[in-house]
């Protein structure tokens, strides 16, 4: 084509609505771009919440203010999921660089806001039972066990690294994968004794579901490239389950006891809860408990690997 002077004229192709922005190697981008997740989160499951809570805030249970067991067992657990969160929004902040292509970049990024506005949602949440910033961080610093800290010094050491596939299955295969039982077992003890704690828990459980469903679909296309990769995220996905085990046997045998201690005292109102499907919280002793939400976590961990291409 020239144009009036006779110079050529680039010529472009027809508009194309279904034309991808992004170019891909087996995923989705569309289920996993910022469309999406204003359509999930801001627009979604955190419409007309004030720091994730729907208003107004329902009240806590009398023994959040009267029995110390109970205000402590809270105050911890929620600093243990603040472990976790500070190493996620650093950890996935620092590989939006590192990503393979324009998609990835661009759903780290969304995943880095979620990470971060959990671990505001969860500070906000002990600011408002009375706990500084300072005795906050302290606490912090008491719950991260041995085998917390190793996990977590892991994660970092494979984004130090720039080695991505190895951080999305540490961090988004693993450490949130992993956890999926927990946050339903988390989500529906603090039903009566919390339930903006249970409202907050259930958000950031959707979010990880969605960072979960992308790191699915991300190691799916390295298992794809070859034995080679495919060994070698093997053998690192069994290093990872075997540490983060350690961390999930030590932690629920930890917290379930202590929970426990507390069901005790408050069974005519907690008796109820459907700990787990099909069964209430007053028929499933404490090591029972133990028992179940272990197998369900490996459980959990196997069916994933067999979806993503890794030997369970």
């Amino acid at each position: 084509m020239t144009d009036t002077d006779g110079s050529q004229v680039k010529s472009f192709p027809a508009a194309n609505i279904g034309q991808p922005k992004f170019q891909v190697d087996g995923w989705d981008a569309r289920r996993h771009d910022f469309q999406s997740w204003l359509k999930r989160a801001p627009w979604g499951v955190l419409r007309d919440t004030e720091y994730g809570v729907r208003q107004p805030a329902p009240p806590v249970h009398p023994a959040m203010d009267k029995d110390d067991l109970v205000a402590h067992i809270h105050r911890i657990d929620i600093a243990t999921f603040l472990t976790a969160e500070r190493t996620s929004y650093l950890g996935i902040s620092r590989l939006v660089s590192v990503a393979p292509d324009e998609a990835s970049q661009v759903f780290l990024t969304t995943q880095a806001a979620d990470e971060a506005r959990h671990f505001e949602v969860f500070c906000k949440r002990l600011a408002d039972r009375g706990m500084t910033p300072d005795e906050r961080n302290e606490l912090m610093e008491t719950v991260t066990t041995p085998a917390m800290r190793k996990f977590y010094d892991l994660i970092n050491e494979q984004v130090d690294k720039s080695d991505f596939a190895a951080a999305m299955l540490a961090h988004n295969i693993v450490l949130e994968g992993m956890a999926y039982p927990v946050y339903r077992y988390e989500q529906a003890y603090w039903s009566v004794f919390d339930p903006v704690l249970s409202q907050l828990i259930k958000g950031a459980f959707s979010d990880e579901v969605n960072h979960v469903g992308f790191g699915e679909a991300i190691i799916r296309r390295y298992t794809a490239l070859g034995n080679r990769s495919r060994s070698r995220l093997e053998r690192l996905a069994r290093e990872f389950f075997l540490l983060m085990n350690d961390v999930f046997q030590s932690t629920i045998d930890h917290y379930i006891h202590l929970y426990q201690l507390v069901a005790d005292q408050y069974m005519d109102d907690v008796g109820h809860i459907e700990i787990f499907k099909g069964r209430c919280m007053h028929e499933v002793p404490e090591q029972e408990q133990v028992e179940i939400l272990m197998a369900q976590v490996r459980e959990e961990h196997s069916r994933r690997l067999e979806r993503i291409g890794l030997a369970a």
